[in-house]
C-alpha cells in the first residue's frame, strides 16, 4: 500500500524545524519528501529561504562568537573560578538539640508524625480511656450524696398562695 501524499504547511515545517533541526538530513524519511514537495510551492520557497537565511545568520554569528577574543576570556575566567575560590571540603555532623523549654516540650507532643504514628494512637487512646474510667468513677459515688427531694420546689408551684412556703423545708 502506498503511502498518501499530503502537502506540508508552513507551520509543520517549523515544527519540524524545532524538532529535529535544519539539516534536511536528519529527518525522518516521510517529512523530508514532504519538504520536497512543499519547497517546489512558492509559499515553501519563501518559507526555505527565510530558514536557510536564519541558520547562516546563526552560523555566522557562532564563528564570529568562537574566533572572538571576549569569548575566550570570559571561558577562561569561568575555567579560573575553581581555582581561585576553591573551598575545603568538610563533613559537618549535624547533631539534634535537645531544648527542655515549655514550648519546645509542647511542640514534641504535638507534633503530628508522632501523634499519627502507631505508638500515639495507642496512647491516645489509653489516656482517653482512662479519662472516660475516672469520669464514670467520680459520676458514681457522687450520686449518692445529695436526693431529688432537696431541691424539690414543685410544691411551691402548685399550693395555694396563703401558704408560706420555705425552700429548707
Amino acid at each position: 500500500m502506498k503511502e498518501e501524499e499530503r502537502d506540508m504547511t508552513e507551520e509543520e515545517l517549523e515544527n519540524t524545524i524545532v524538532t529535529h533541526g535544519t539539516d534536511m538530513a536528519n529527518w525522518p524519511e516521510g517529512l523530508r519528501a514532504d519538504a520536497a514537495r512543499f519547497a517546489e510551492t512558492d509559499t515553501g520557497k519563501a518559507a526555505f529561504s527565510e530558514m536557510q537565511a536564519l541558520d547562516k545568520m546563526m552560523m555566522q554569528a557562532k564563528q564570529e562568537l568562537l574566533q572572538s577574543e571576549g569569548a575566550d576570556m570570559f571561558l577562561a575566567q569561568l575555567k579560573a573560578i575553581p581555582d581561585e575560590f576553591s573551598q575545603k571540603q568538610t563533613v559537618i555532623a549535624v547533631t539534634g538539640t535537645t531544648s527542655w523549654t515549655v514550648g519546645a516540650f509542647i511542640d514534641r507532643i504535638f507534633d503530628p508524625v508522632r501523634l499519627w504514628s502507631p505508638a500515639g494512637l495507642f496512647s491516645q487512646g489509653v489516656f482517653a480511656s482512662v479519662l472516660l474510667f475516672a469520669g464514670l468513677m467520680v459520676g458514681v459515688n457522687a450520686a449518692g450524696t445529695e436526693s431529688f427531694e432537696d431541691y424539690d420546689i414543685s410544691a411551691g408551684l402548685f399550693e395555694g398562695s396563703d401558704q408560706d412556703y420555705s425552700i429548707d423545708g
